[in-house]
């Protein structure tokens, strides 16, 4: 056990034994030393923690209070110090986090997956939702990160990381409008059925900062605040959608949809990570952040490299 201090460490063996000198014989200190770190803890609380008597040393009722006072600090101690053991090991650890819907579906698995293939010692609690709402539980101290796209945080939040999310058509294989060469903008699927997400979506809101004829044209065929939906009317359908890689990685591998990037200006958007200001990153945060960075990066990087260059 390391103890907190030397005095208290004299002190709880004193109480312990009744004895200065079997206290002292205990720690391997002389008995001088001892009596003087009782003196020195008496002096600091202003009143005697022992009954000096023939028979030994007793607890004050003063002394009654600091011995518990003194015990339950060395267990808080050494509690701490295991935990802080425990994280250098990475045999234990937790991460609180917050996603949103779409990242929790794909994303979030695979990362959990392969922090915890070598760490089995470190748990998850996942929460789901908008970016409004995961940003307002991180200020709230509900989750310790939120990974979202990119929004003005609150107060008492800040960004510390982000990767930039190109938005792309989604299609079935095969479809007229991306199986060409030549680049897509959003003016270009304007006559196309469209399955897309609900007007309070962030990827709806870039589109409609794209192409302001959105609105004007009425509802599209479906309208949706799941990303699944989108997929799967889609791939089902000569509809198109209009979703970022992370959403479609897995469908785009299996050859069930295509996934092209709109060559519009305003098409690119950042994901970013947010914590609380001030918070510190704990061993496991770190090295689920990195694990999530280093997922982030590799699906962008494959999605650039598996595009044609197109000509306009």
């Amino acid at each position: 056990m390391t103890a907190i201090s030397q005095s208290f460490r004299c002190f709880d063996a004193v109480a312990r034994r009744g004895s200065v000198r079997q206290a002292a014989e205990s720690l391997h200190l002389t008995a001088a030393a001892v009596n003087q770190q009782i003196l020195k803890l008496e002096a600091l609380v202003g009143t005697p923690l022992f009954d000096r008597l023939p028979r030994g040393m007793q607890l004050t009722s003063a002394g009654e209070i600091m011995i518990a006072a003194v015990r339950r600090s060395q267990r808080d101690f050494d509690s701490a110090l295991a935990q802080v053991e425990d994280l250098r090991a990475l045999r234990r650890g937790h991460v609180n986090v917050g996603v949103s819907h779409s990242t929790a579906e794909y994303l979030l698995p695979e990362v959990v997956e392969s922090v915890q293939r070598h760490h089995p010692g470190i748990t998850f609690s996942v929460r789901s939702g908008n970016g409004e709402t995961l940003l307002r539980w991180l200020a709230n101290g509900e989750i310790d990160v939120a990974y979202c796209l990119r929004r003005a945080p609150p107060p008492g939040v800040e960004e510390v990381r982000s990767h930039p999310q190109q938005l792309g058509v989604v299609t079935a294989p095969g479809h007229p409008l991306t199986a060409g060469s030549r680049r897509l903008r959003v003016r270009d699927c304007l006559d196309q059925p469209m399955v897309m997400l609900s007007p309070d979506m962030e990827l709806r809101t870039m589109l409609n900062r794209i192409e302001p004829r959105l609105a004007r044209l009425g509802r599209p065929l479906v309208e949706t605040t799941s990303v699944p939906m989108v997929r799967r009317l889609v791939a089902g359908s000569h509809a198109v959608g209009f979703l970022i890689p992370e959403n479609v990685t897995q469908e785009v591998a299996d050859g069930a949809l295509v996934w092209v990037p709109l060559d519009d200006a305003g098409a690119r958007q950042h994901s970013c990570i947010y914590q609380r200001s001030g918070y510190t990153t704990a061993v496991a945060m770190g090295l689920f952040l990195g694990a999530l960075e280093s997922a982030v990066v590799d699906i962008r990087e494959r999605f650039e490299r598996d595009q044609v260059p197109r000509a306009s």
